[in-house]
């Protein structure tokens, strides 16, 4: 009866594994988390880092409008072939 409850043995050898996991997956977490930014606090620093950069936009002068003086191109005006032909009134 000597060797035949072999478990006390290796029962503490269990209980400190389970421990040495659990306080190394305690402490990486508390690391891991403690320098971590929310994606909420990233995305607004971001935001302000994005602002200071771009700076003020230069002033747009409203009579730089490419198109005031747009030629006509319109080539149905110029091919109408029925434009000066006389209708018939009946």
């Amino acid at each position: 009866m000597n060797g035949a409850n072999p478990t006390p043995k290796f029962k503490p050898l269990y209980i400190s594994g389970v421990v040495i996991v659990i306080v190394a997956a305690l402490v990486t977490w508390y690391l891991i988390g403690r320098s971590a930014e929310t994606p909420g606090e990233k995305a607004v620093g971001d935001l302000e880092d994005a602002l200071e950069s771009a700076g003020a936009l230069p002033e747009i002068n409203p009579l730089s409008n490419p198109l005031e003086e747009m030629p006509d191109v319109n080539p149905v005006d110029a091919a109408n072939p029925f434009k000066g032909i006389k209708t018939n009134p009946f």
